[in-house]
């Protein structure tokens, strides 16, 4: 339960994109070395939910996306999204 809390309390804020998914990682891997794997729409909820609006096209995605999004393809986006509020 207290991972969970900590994923849900994690903010992108000045961080990179690559720091912050690393850390909601660390602790998505952790969670499922103990038997309690987050599904790929639960570990996407999370990474948006820390996001901030220069994101929201991106969480307007991950949330349509059918079947969940994997993480591989979240970060990908995250990565590319960053890079356009960048620029």
């Amino acid at each position: 339960m207290a991972l969970r809390s900590e994923l849900a309390d994690i903010k992108k804020l000045d961080s990179s994109a690559t720091t912050y998914f690393n850390k909601m990682k660390v602790l998505a891997d952790t969670l499922t070395s103990i038997g309690r794997p987050l599904s790929d729409e639960e570990f996407a909820g999370f990474v948006i939910k820390g996001l901030d609006a220069d994101y929201d096209n991106l969480a307007e995605a991950v949330q349509n996306a059918k079947p969940a999004m994997p993480p591989h393809e979240l970060y990908s986006r995250l990565l590319f999204t960053e890079q356009r509020v960048e620029a």
